[in-house]
């Protein structure tokens, strides 16, 4: 063990901070460069790359089935193996300028940007050599995945909520996504120096790389996971101390001005936007901060005789005030219209993130998803009434045809997940499923038709009808617009697929139905998309998704949003709508959002138990 690992844990928290407090400049500087590259170059470049690809290829769209069918085109192939290596460098790139900047950061040696970055680039030639695909996986999927972040090209990934929400309802389905999450985490761990062993000792191969963060890593796991999570708990400490302060000022301007309509309108305002972008700054820091976390960590465990890291001496205090004096002079100009550019680049990436939004003003749709399934089974009257009960706006329902052609409200093609018997939709008739009993936990219920829900539903909630397809339809798009006409339900129903064709199908029959395209993976054009509405899995909404949707005069519905700080957070960015299995908690966080500053704290203060 070396004596550096011999210090108490306490001390080397402080050290890291201060670390990131002697670092910050340099940090801060190339996390907004990096981030600004990201915003108007990177990203719109492997865009135009992809999307030109797309056209050659033949393909309209880049959505659900249809890229499916791009990537194992030819086309998506030579996609990806042009888009891959480039993101792979990118990403690279970020985290080794970090790594090197922190370095020489706990050495107390500045080192300026130039000579980190123009080092970081010496690794890429043994980078694609030596284990490329290695560093492909682990940078593009596993450290996102398993970790829950990622570099600024690619941000924290996770397993879509339709996949893992649906296999969380089945015992093995659990188990399967349990070990998926578990692989990622074991290699996550067992590589935590990976990209330090490289950067720091040179290291070429990513198997020896990766078997030396292992050998690092030896019977200190719980020293190791106390000083991460320490120090991470400790800066979002202080960054929720401090915006409490601020929300608390914030708060009090409003109390003095709730009566004058404009100030307080104004305050209100500036409050959700401030608070965006104090959380834009707090994000600039923490992946820095734990880079610097693991650098410390590495330095305290690893052999100083292996370190290779080789940079330009740092020239004396003296000297670098002169020579920064020199360049500020000579490049003053240049400075200064780097800097508006890039305080300009991130307003604009942070902005938007609220748009123009007052959820005083705005209605969010919130939509139960198969009914309140916490009061009945899924898709079935109980859970339907449920919604009612929690005043959702829509009871979102599944429907599917029958041998007899009618149209049955359930999601499953395959009945044996709910009612234990092991039959398909399109086998049975609309009587022969209503005889069988639907059980999810402890609650049961039955299968209705569309018709009945209908007559059930009138007057009482809206409803999210989406159409499924099982392949053995008989006239499903006209006896489904016959059903909405015959119940004289075209006001207070929408209509959804995740079948293009199918949206495309109802709404020529019935004009006067708002119909949705449902999204579960691509990259959507909003301009290509023919719908009145999209619906989008919720890793897939972004900023400027929002913009383009609302651009092209379309409403954003996102499915299934559980978490309760991922409902505000959609709420806050714009869209319209939720669909969620907890609508009671969907509402209360639109009407905590749509308090005014002082009232919001008091209740986010409550809701933490800090009251």
């Amino acid at each position: 063990m070396s004596k550096a690992y011999k210090v108490p844990i306490h001390k080397q928290i402080a050290d890291i901070f201060r670390t990131l407090a002697f670092t910050y400049r340099e940090i801060i500087v190339f996390e907004l460069i990096y981030k600004t590259l990201t915003l108007f170059i990177f990203i719109p470049a492997i865009s135009f790359i992809f999307r030109g690809l797309l056209r050659l290829g033949g393909f309209a769209g880049a959505t659900n089935y249809e890229l499916l069918q791009f990537v194992i085109s030819g086309y998506g192939l030579l996609c990806m193996l042009i888009l891959v290596p480039i993101a792979t460098l990118l990403i690279f790139l970020e985290f080794s300028v970090l790594i090197i900047l922190s370095y020489y950061g706990h050495k107390r040696q500045r080192i300026g940007l130039i000579p980190a970055f123009l080092q970081s680039l010496s690794y890429l030639p043994s980078l694609f050599k030596y284990g490329f695909l290695g560093w492909a996986i682990y940078l593009l999927l596993f450290l996102p995945l398993g970790a829950g972040f990622g570099a600024t090209l690619l941000p924290s990934l996770e397993i879509p909520n339709f996949i893992s929400g649906e296999l969380s309802k089945t015992v093995g389905g659990a188990l399967l996504l349990a070990g998926v999450l578990g692989v990622m985490l074991f290699f996550n761990v067992r590589w935590t120096f990976l990209l330090h062993v490289v950067v720091i000792e040179g290291v070429a191969s990513f198997w020896k790389a990766a078997k030396k963060s292992v050998a690092l890593l030896k019977k200190r796991y719980i020293r190791i996971t106390v000083v991460i999570v320490s120090v991470l708990l400790l800066y979002m400490i202080v960054v929720i101390l401090l915006l409490v302060l601020f929300m608390g000022g914030i708060g009090l301007l409003y109390f003095l001005w709730e009566k004058q309509t404009v100030f307080a309108g104004l305050v209100r305002t500036v409050a959700l936007k401030s608070t965006v972008l104090s959380f834009y700054l707090a994000t600039l820091f923490f992946m820095p901060l734990y880079i610097t976390t693991l650098t410390r960590i590495y330095m305290a465990k690893a052999d100083p005789d292996h370190a290779m890291l080789q940079l330009p001496e740092p020239k004396s205090k003296e000297d670098r005030s002169i020579q920064s004096q020199g360049l500020l002079l000579k490049h003053k100009r240049k400075l200064i219209v780097l800097g508006t550019v890039i305080v300009f680049a991130t307003a604009l990436a942070v902005l938007p993130a609220i748009g123009e939004l007052d959820m005083a003003d705005q209605k969010v749709e919130i939509m139960a998803h198969r009914g309140y399934i916490s009061k009945g089974p899924e898709n079935t009257i109980e859970a339907i009434q449920g919604a009612i009960e929690a005043k959702a706006d829509y009871a979102e329902i599944d429907v599917l045809e029958t041998r007899d052609g009618d149209l049955a409200v359930i999601h499953d093609t395959n009945l044996k997940r709910l009612t234990g018997v092991n039959a398909q939709v399109y086998d049975l008739t609309m009587d022969e499923l209503k005889k069988l009993e639907v059980k999810q936990g402890s609650l049961t219920g039955r299968i209705s038709s569309l018709a009945e829900v209908m007559d059930m539903a009138r007057g009482k909630i809206k409803l999210n009808i989406e159409i499924k397809t099982h392949g053995n339809e008989q006239n499903l798009v006209d006896t489904f617009t016959r059903i909405v006409r015959e119940n004289h339900f075209q006001e207070e129903c929408v209509v959804q697929s995740l079948d293009y064709e199918i949206v495309q199908q109802v709404k020529a029959a019935a004009p006067e139905l708002q119909v949705g395209y449902i999204m579960f993976a691509g990259v959507p054009d909003m301009g290509r998309i023919h719908a009145d509405f999209v619906v989008m899995e919720e890793y897939m909404v972004k900023e400027s998704v929002i913009a383009s949707a609302r651009l092209h005069h379309k409403p954003v519905y996102v499915w299934t949003v559980n978490n309760k700080e991922s409902m505000t957070r959609f709420f806050s960015m714009g869209v319209d709508g939720i669909i969620t299995d907890y609508p009671e908690d969907a509402i209360a966080a639109a009407e905590e959002l749509s308090m005014g500053p002082l009232a919001a704290l008091t209740q986010w203060l409550n809701n933490l138990k800090f009251l």
